[in-house]
């Protein structure tokens, strides 16, 4: 792993979030075509498992590309004075968004009874795909902020 540091083909902290956000919208697409044979209000469903299994893989896959690399970029991009607060800040970062993500499934019922349950699956493919584009764009810019720590 470290040759690979020294070589053009690391991507950058930015870059591996932004592949993370991707590979996210991917196994929420999973979910997509999985629920699009789901009629609309449906109360009970069956799907194949190779829905859930492929969207576990693409989730597990990105979370791999976010958590690790924010752990390790917080450890070197913080004063050591204010380390332990800024992984603080991380993970409580991580419970609000854990929080937020539980307050939006509570509206899945809703959202599936009016259109389907795959349309609310693919707010979450957008919302990702979105992120990471901004991630991309903004992956310079980062990458010059952090002052050559990667």
């Amino acid at each position: 792993m470290e040759k690979l540091s020294t070589t053009k083909y690391n991507p950058s902290g930015a870059v591996k979030f932004a592949i993370g956000l991707f590979l996210l919208g991917i196994g929420f697409l999973f979910l997509v075509v999985g629920s699009s044979s789901i009629s609309a209000g449906a109360k009970t469903a069956q799907v194949s498992m190779f829905w859930l299994i492929f969207a576990y893989l693409f989730h597990t896959m990105g979370e791999l590309c976010i958590s690790p690399v924010g752990l390790s970029l917080v450890n070197k991009l913080s004063p050591k004075r204010l380390l332990g607060l800024m992984f603080g800040v991380w993970f409580f970062a991580s419970a609000l968004a854990n929080y937020i993500g539980g307050f939006t499934a509570s509206f899945m019922d809703k959202i599936s009874e009016q259109s389907s349950m795959s349309s609310f699956f693919l707010i979450f493919v957008i919302t990702s795909g979105i992120a990471s584009l901004a991630m991309l764009v903004l992956a310079k810019p980062i990458k010059r902020w952090m002052h050559g720590i990667s």
